[in-house]
């Protein structure tokens, strides 16, 4: 889900004709979630011409968060 969610939010801040692909990832996992719905939060936190960096956390229904991600992003014209 993190990686999903990293990869999508910066679709919106793009043009149409390009896209992103992860670098890297980096997880860190904080707590064990409880059963039930997980939301995905996703936002750009640094963007260049070339790169993005994405933030991301999984929060369960109590609202904690439950693993939280950086990513980093090579934004490439689609083919």
């Amino acid at each position: 889900m993190l990686d999903s969610a990293t990869g999508i939010c910066p679709l919106a801040r793009l043009s149409p004709g390009l896209t992103v692909v992860t670098r890297n990832l980096d997880t860190r996992f904080l707590k064990p979630a409880v059963v039930g719905p997980i939301t995905a939060r996703a936002r750009v936190v640094e963007q260049t011409e070339r790169d993005m960096v994405v933030q991301a956390e999984l929060v369960d229904v109590q609202d904690l968060t439950v693993p939280e991600a950086t990513a980093r992003l090579r934004i490439l014209a689609k083919s």
